[in-house]
């Protein structure tokens, strides 16, 4: 179990892979433990190291006590089973892991998707029950 755990800590560098071509050169964040260097067009992930997160201010890991934003943040894990949380302070658009009764960080759905606890994955708004999606919600549309 503890080996699924860690392997999974590490997907967000594989979930997330960034694309640099015809992005500027520069550090480009890719969740609260990692981010891309993109030179030339060619990309290197870099890991934080542990108890650092990444400070999307200065473009490098820092401790987290001088980071602004949700890498900062931490969740209370104390009584919660392991697995994935949906972050509803930030309106599911991250989730952070707890395992141990241990907070174990942040991490970021794409842009168009939020955190599905039930399937465990990022997920569409209208696939996700609320109060992170709008399954189930009536919609209402014109009619001419």
């Amino acid at each position: 179990m503890l080996t699924l755990v860690l392997t999974f800590l590490s997907v967000p560098l594989f979930v997330f892979g960034l694309d640099c071509s015809g992005l500027p050169d520069g550090n480009y964040e890719l969740g609260c433990k990692s981010y891309g260097v993109c030179t030339g067009g060619a990309v290197k992930l870099v890991n934080c190291d542990p108890g650092q997160v990444y400070d999307d201010n200065s473009g490098s890991c820092a401790d987290p006590s001088s980071v602004t934003g949700i890498c900062s943040q931490r969740r209370d894990c104390s009584n919660k089973a392991d697995g994935l949380y949906a972050d509803t302070e930030n309106h599911c658009k991250t989730y952070y892991t707890c395992y141990n009764g241990e907070f174990k960080g942040h991490n970021f759905c794409s842009k168009v998707t939020v955190f599905d606890e039930v399937q465990q994955t990022c997920n569409w708004p209208g696939a996700v029950d609320p109060p992170c999606g709008t399954k189930g919600q009536a919609t209402t549309s014109a009619t001419g």
